[in-house]
């Protein structure tokens, strides 16, 4: 099979194309033929060698977590799925080729409503805004919630979902984003430049969600939450020397108690009810070419919605 990934750490012209044999599965994996897959800030970090320090990688690695795709082989011990069920996974690694192998508690069956295209770009955002409201925040109905980077991929998941378990959203980015950030279900927008606008909030949030891919808010946040409030980041907490509003500060670390399979289970039931939507900036094609230029666009930071590779015809 064809894919795409490296043998070092480096920039977007360390990606190689590799010719690997299909991968073999074991009695509680799937095999998917991969019909799409997303470019992620995440694949450039780790291309980059950001984590090299607590992540050891074995070369060549094949990039990307996101994908969506068709099952055509089963491991022996798996139920629920079968061969030619279409699905959207959260793979960990491997989805930039033309095959990937999963474990069925990584998977979900790929939404109706759902093209090709908003699927693929769907798990990693989606699961990790999932984790982010639900078990770090502790979000309940009613609660005035504040997000940074609320147009950005994981946090206009947060705003729609928010919206969806009956939290009063304000959505803090650049004033580009404006529109669109009232669409998907903020009830007020502040331009993150607008420091009067922002200083307004004080003391007003029962929640700040950080989803800055640099954890921009995180000089201004404090100020916004209330005494006994939650403050979350996707990257890095502010430095309290003297926290006297008792604010619970929680970072984002992956763990093994929050199930894939329980974030798809509540996505697909919002995209059913028509509360969530994945909004697709670019879509290349399979090859080399393009999935360097995908990552470099990807890695400037400029791109509004998902990048999305296709492996269709």
């Amino acid at each position: 099979m064809k894919a795409i990934g490296i043998n070092q750490y480096g920039s977007s012209g360390v990606l190689e194309e590799l010719t690997l044999d299909i991968p073999s599965i074991g009695s509680r994996e799937i095999l998917v033929k991969t019909k799409a897959f997303a470019i992620n800030p995440l694949d450039v970090a780790i291309r980059e060698g950001r984590f090299n320090s607590s992540v050891l990688l074995l070369f060549p690695t094949i990039l990307g977590t996101d994908a969506v795709g068709t099952v055509v082989k089963v491991g022996a011990k798996v139920e629920n799925y079968h061969v030619g069920d279409e699905i959207i996974a959260h793979a960990g690694y491997g989805t930039y080729a033309e095959y990937f192998c999963v474990s069925p508690e990584h998977i979900g069956i790929r939404p109706k409503q759902y093209d090709v295209y908003e699927a693929a770009g769907l798990p990693l955002s989606g699961i990790t805004a999932y984790n982010v409201l639900i078990h770090l925040a502790q979000a309940r109905a009613g609660q005035r919630i504040v997000i940074f980077g609320a147009s950005g991929g994981v946090g206009s998941m947060v705003v729609q979902m928010a919206k969806a378990y009956g939290l009063s959203v304000i959505g803090i980015d650049r004033a580009i984003n404006k529109a669109y950030v009232l669409s998907i279900g903020a009830y007020k927008f502040v331009d993150m430049d607008n420091f009067e606008e922002i200083e307004a909030l004080r003391d007003s949030a029962d929640i700040i969600i950080d989803a800055t891919n640099d954890g921009l808010g995180t000089d201004i946040g404090l100020n916004l939450v209330k005494k006994k409030g939650m403050y979350v980041s996707l990257t890095q907490l502010p430095v309290q020397r003297n926290n006297k509003k008792k604010v619970a500060l929680k970072v984002l670390v992956p763990q093994k108690k929050y199930l894939d399979r329980d974030a798809f289970a509540a996505i697909s039931l919002m995209i059913r009810n028509r509360q969530l939507y994945t909004r697709i900036d670019k879509v290349l094609d399979f090859n080399l070419a393009d999935v360097r230029k995908g990552q470099d666009y990807v890695a400037e930071g400029k791109h509004s919605g998902k990048v999305i590779v296709s492996l269709t015809d």
